[in-house]
């Protein structure tokens, strides 16, 4: 992982007249990074107050990368076990993993009326630290196996909401028959994708919106019948093309009749990364992808303004996506005035070091899982419909609660400080959860994808790990394909393939073929993967251009510019003018 350098924070700096007021080092990694002035008065604005008394939000102790590898070392969303749910006895399928330590129930269970969160309530201990109280009350409040509501016939789904007849797709929303995919977005009939939006039959497509039969492609629009685009809008029938808008019949962005077009396509066979590598060597990239936005700062942005060092925003085209934010990731769909998020979805304002709050949610600081018009929640954990609730876990239409017991509102009002002060003398105050207070390990996590750290440096940093392997044990009678056994031509495989066991080229791990995945890739004339679905997906996340800026000069006007790509990228990176230029003409 790379820091964000200095010269990139001064730029930003310069170019939104924020001025930087304080250097400070990073408490884990030693960086410096900055507090600029525009910081300041958001930590004062989100700021509780009670009975009169401002309890001021501190400046970080962390660089922003620290504060967003600690989220989402929270977070695990692929990662699935079975285990016996702890109410019914009932096997089910669960991110959190049989060795855990806390009570897991089926989301049925979870969502009846049959146990009560204020059940599991404890006393205040100002003896004791609040994470050390908080890590006992973890124990006891049941946690919900998987968060899929709302779903039909898609059990191995998680984070997500309204689907039908999905599998292994996470933090989707209202998509049918997609499988092995991140983040599909009203979408259909598609597999192995990442950030896919409003589009159907897609084969391993990665931030592309309102596509239709479109394969091993990224950061495209509006594009059909097509392989191997990259940055390319409205575009049908074309080949291994970057950068093309308006376009049919072309194949490394060379235009072709109709027939030469199909019969130069018969004869290619690369593999996706082959293709990549040739296409971005003839061609360029744009430094970032912020379209239709003022002054912002990041990448994949669309339909915003003012945010700095934000990356994957999302949303339609039909209002601001994300305004005045700043270290965003993966937000969107109405997120205002909101710092160090994470998943911040449909109107969600004034809201600080959060993961996952969603839909009419405001004032939320330092919590996991915020929901459904919460507001005025601190130290919380996966609350829905509630307000006014500090140190909480799994309550439901609740306010005035602390370790999930009840209060009056002029008792929380009178506690609620005192415990303030008490985190204040600590050294807990202003900072998310400690990561000791995460549920999964650091190699279950989200953090582990994006922020790779080996045994020794997660543990030093105070990350747990999880060093079980529930890969399930291949029976001696199964029938096993290893990777260059498997068929190369899709119409010869028949259904018999359901019960082989493939094993991955790559990292040797077991996996199996769906039946839809079968009828997907029949369907499509795809040949079958070689790989384990988490390396696909790992594949995947190293394709797109990580999550950082760095300070370049553009491969044809020499201006300098910011761009997710640093000095020794060796493909052309233009800048924004020279990019539309050159591509619009």
């Amino acid at each position: 992982m790379q820091y964000t350098s200095k010269e990139v924070y001064e730029n930003v700096s310069q170019q939104t007249n924020d001025p930087i007021v304080e250097w400070k080092t990073c408490a884990v990694s030693d960086t410096e990074f900055p507090i600029y002035q525009s910081d300041l008065e958001f930590y004062d604005k989100i700021s509780p107050v009670f009975n009169g008394v401002k309890y001021q939000i501190s400046t970080p102790t962390l660089c922003p990368e620290e504060r967003e590898r600690r989220r989402m070392s929270f977070r695990n969303e692929r990662k699935l076990y079975r285990r016996k749910c702890d109410s019914s006895g009932k096997q089910i399928i669960s991110i959190y993993s049989p060795d855990k330590p806390y009570k897991v129930y089926d989301q049925k269970v979870w969502r009846s009326d049959s146990w009560d969160p204020l059940d599991f309530w404890q006393t205040i201990d100002f003896t004791s630290t609040f994470s050390e109280q908080f890590q006992k009350l973890l124990t006891k409040v049941p946690f919900i196996a998987l968060i899929n509501p709302k779903s039909e016939n898609s059990e191995y789904c998680n984070n997500s909401e309204w689907h039908k007849n999905c599998y292994m797709e996470v933090g989707g929303v209202e998509s049918e028959d997609v499988f092995y995919s991140y983040t599909s977005l009203y979408s259909q009939d598609s597999c192995d994708c990442f950030l896919l939006t409003n589009s159907s039959n897609c084969y391993q497509v990665i931030e592309s919106s309102n596509c239709h039969n479109l394969y091993y492609s990224s950061n495209s629009e509006n594009c059909r019948n097509s392989a191997y685009l990259i940055d390319c809008k409205n575009c049908d029938s074309c080949y291994a093309c970057v950068g093309l808008a308006n376009k049919r019949y072309c194949i490394f962005n060379i235009q072709y009749t109709e027939d030469e077009y199909k019969n130069r396509i018969k004869s290619f066979s690369y593999s996706w990364r082959d293709v990549y590598q040739e296409i971005l060597l003839k061609n360029i990239v744009a430094s970032t992808r912020i379209q239709k936005s003022e002054k912002c700062f990041g990448n994949n942005i669309k339909n915003s303004k003012n945010l700095a060092f934000c990356f994957d925003i999302v949303g339609n085209d039909k209002e601001y996506w994300a305004s005045d934010c700043k270290y965003q990731f993966i937000t969107g769909l109405g997120t205002y005035i909101c710092h160090d998020c994470f998943q911040s979805w449909m109107n969600n304002n004034f809201s600080y070091e959060v993961v996952s709050s969603y839909l009419n949610v405001s004032n939320i600081l330092f919590c996991y899982g915020a929901m459904d018009n919460s507001r005025n929640m601190m130290y919380c954990l996966n609350c829905y419909s509630s307000q006014s609730c500090f140190w909480c876990i799994w309550l439901r239409n609740k306010q005035y609660c602390i370790f999930n017991k009840q209060y009056a509102k002029e008792e929380y009002e009178k506690l609620v400080p005192k415990i303030i002060e008490h985190m204040q003398e600590t050294g807990e105050w202003g900072e998310f959860f400690d990561p000791s207070l995460s549920h999964f390990g650091y190699n279950e996590s989200l953090a582990h994808e994006y922020f790779p750290l080996s045994y020794q440096e997660a543990v030093a940093r105070g990350y747990k790990r999880q060093d079980n392997n529930y890969d399930p044990v291949i029976p001696e009678w199964a029938g096993v394909l290893k990777w260059d056994e498997i068929p190369d031509d899709i119409s010869s495989v028949s259904d018999d393939i359901l019960k082989k066991i493939f094993i991955c080229e790559d990292s040797w791990r077991p996996f199996r073929i769906i039946k839809q995945e079968l009828e997907f890739y029949r369907k499509h004339n795809l040949p079958l993967p070689r790989k384990h679905p988490d390396v696909r997906h790992e594949e995947r996340i190293r394709i797109r251009p990580k999550r950082e800026l760095h300070l370049r000069k553009c491969d044809h006007c020499n201006v300098q510019m910011l761009s997710v790509y640093d000095k020794v990228y060796q493909w052309k990176v233009y800048c924004e003018s020279c990019y539309q230029k050159e591509i619009y003409g």
